[in-house]
């Protein structure tokens, strides 16, 4: 075999598989960064952005709540009976359902936390709703007319506002972040 056939055969092969390889890389890179950026778009709409979104709704429910009617359980003036009427009335129909609905946002999608195990603020929020739920039973039963406070608060304590607030704006915000990060790297790439 002569070399002038052999070098430009061998040439065009290694070329051929350099650049086979470096495509195969970038697709893979590509592909990576593709997975991790749909990651942490479901993180995003599926699980921190509603519990978000919640959690801001409840808190804004509340500071609405305490402006018209106050703080009723403090041991210095006991409610009435139709505050604690009107208690029972938000609770039922406006924190609960809240409340509700960001347990199932959790138990539902639990696979897309950014922990290995759930936090603290959202296992305290689930303990809240869960010590809630006989306290909600309890108001439906027949002649239930109580004023007193252990019949009308979590033996959980308070909702767990503070902590819960400031574990989803951080998750949120660095997911935020974290999305336009990826976004403008798999622009720069196309």
């Amino acid at each position: 075999m002569q070399l002038n056939v052999v070098v430009p055969l061998v040439v065009t092969v290694v070329v051929a598989a350099t650049g086979y390889g470096a495509t195969y890389l970038t697709n893979l890179r590509l592909a990576r960064r593709k997975d991790h950026l749909d990651r942490v778009n479901r993180q995003l709409s599926e699980l921190y952005g509603p519990l978000y979104a919640q959690s801001q709704a409840t808190d804004r429910a509340w500071r609405k709540f305490v402006a018209r009617y106050g703080t009723m359980w403090t041991v210095s003036s006991p409610p009435t009976a139709e505050q604690v009427a009107t208690w029972r009335l938000w609770m039922s129909t406006v924190f609960m359902p809240l409340n509700r609905r960001m347990v199932e946002t959790i138990v539902s999608h639990a696979d897309l936390l950014r922990e290995d195990t759930i936090p603290e603020p959202l296992n305290e929020l689930c303990a809240h709703v869960a010590c809630y739920e006989p306290i909600l039973a309890r108001w439906q039963e027949d002649g239930f007319d109580s004023v007193q406070v252990d019949d009308h608060v979590s033996i959980a304590g308070n909702f767990p506002h503070t902590e819960l607030d400031d574990y989803l704006r951080t998750s949120f915000e660095s997911l935020k972040l974290e999305q336009s990060r990826l976004l403008a790297r798999m622009q720069r790439l196309r």
